[in-house]
Parts: structure tokens; sequence; C-alpha cells
């Protein structure tokens, strides 16, 4: 009977909490970096997501969904969404992303300018950087 009180309990908090995984992000457009972080609710599936250009002081923010969900993975890859993410300079962005594990993944979106945004999530700046030069053409390819 008191493993089901911890349980219950532990469900509560978690339920509380609402279950928030926090990623860092980064991510460009017109050659500017963008670094930033998306906060994913594991139990309503929908991500916060804040980036920011330091060098031009433009702020973006938004939310994004799950809509498409793999019939099996083992890996994590292969759960897409999209969304729209609003920036102070007035673009909006709406995007669609997909996940390459249970952690990280990249995104690409276009303003109401035609103007390309892409993003990774949940890499350090540094292998997002390296991720980007190097996928960035296959992922702008599949995104057409």
């Amino acid at each position: 009977m008191r493993q089901v009180g911890i349980l219950l309990v532990a469900m509560l908090w978690g339920l509380a909490s609402g279950c928030a995984m926090k990623f860092p992000m980064v991510g460009a457009y017109y050659k500017e970096a963008l670094i930033g972080k998306a906060d994913y609710n594991l139990f309503s599936g929908t991500s916060q997501i804040q980036l920011e250009d330091r060098a031009r002081k433009v702020r973006c923010e938004g939310n994004t969904h799950g809509s498409y969900a793999p019939l099996l993975t083992l890996s994590g890859a292969g759960y897409g969404g999209e969304g729209e993410i609003q920036c102070s300079d007035g673009r909006l962005f709406k995007i669609r992303w997909e996940t390459l594990s249970w952690a990280t993944g990249y995104g690409v979106g276009r303003d109401q300018n035609g103007d390309r945004l892409t993003f990774v999530f949940g890499m350090e700046q540094e292998q997002a950087e390296d991720f980007l030069k190097k996928e960035l053409p296959v992922i702008l390819k599949r995104s057409r």
C-alpha cells in the first residue's frame, strides 16, 4: 500500500510540473545566428520556442505541436510537427520540424516574405553548426 502512495505522489508531482524537457536551439536566418531553447511538454506534445539574435537584438517566440508519429521507432527518429514563431521585427515564420532521436532534431520555416529560417534542437552550439553545414542541403531538399 505504501508503494502505491509513493507512486501516486510521483505521478501527481509529474502532472503538476508539466513534465517539461528543455532543449538548446541554434538557428539561422539571413546568415544571422539565433540561439535559444525549446521547452517540450511531454503530456501535451507541445513546445514553446524562444530564439534570439543578439547582433540585431531580435527576439522570436512561438509554439509547436506534434503532427506526425512513426508507427515504430526505437531511436526516436521520425516524429514531426509544425508551428509558428513570431519575431520582434515583425516576421512570422511557419515552421515544420522532425526528430533525429529522442532528444535532437531540426526544422525549417518560411516567413511572410518567403525568407527561410533553419534550426536544430537538442545539440550544443558547435555540434549544431556542424550539423547545419553538413546536412542543410539535404534538409532543404526534403522541405520543398
